[in-house]
């Protein structure tokens, strides 16, 4: 029985390509063709955050500038980029365009030194703490 159920999703997951569309199965493929370490491609293939270093590796294994923006951007990956990030891209060859694309996603710097920051939905909320004027009866 167990076998039935088994055979019957890998049936369905290749009938349907398990909801990857055209763009993301050319993209894979393009990337596997490079030769890129199996452990970024499996990233890739399940959806997982990309981090600078494996950028970096995409880039110099010569995988495309659109298949990289595309993925990140598919993904919403969020980068706080410093300036030692940004030198290290571009000293280590990655193009302008996704450099600039990978600034573009920053949220507000933080201590996030291993890769992609933190996806937050909602901005954080500010709460301030007021000092009563006293005799006057308003806060400063």
């Amino acid at each position: 029985m167990k076998s039935r159920i088994l055979l019957l999703v890998a049936a369905t997951c290749a009938l349907v390509g398990c909801g990857l569309s055209d763009q993301q199965k050319a993209d894979y493929a393009s990337v596997q063709r490079t030769g890129v370490s199996s452990a970024i491609y499996d990233k890739m293939v399940h959806g997982d955050p990309l981090s600078v270093n494996d950028v970096i590796a995409l880039s110099q294994a010569r995988v495309s500038d659109a298949v990289i923006v595309r993925y990140i951007r598919d993904q919403g990956t969020v980068y706080a980029l410093n300036g030692q990030d940004l030198d290290r891209l571009h000293q280590a060859g990655v193009s302008p365009s996704v450099i600039d694309f990978m600034a573009q996603t920053g949220y507000p710097p933080g201590p996030y030194p291993y890769g992609p920051a933190p996806y937050y939905p909602y901005p954080p909320i500010a709460v301030g703490i007021g000092v009563y004027g006293g005799g006057g009866g308003h806060w400063h």
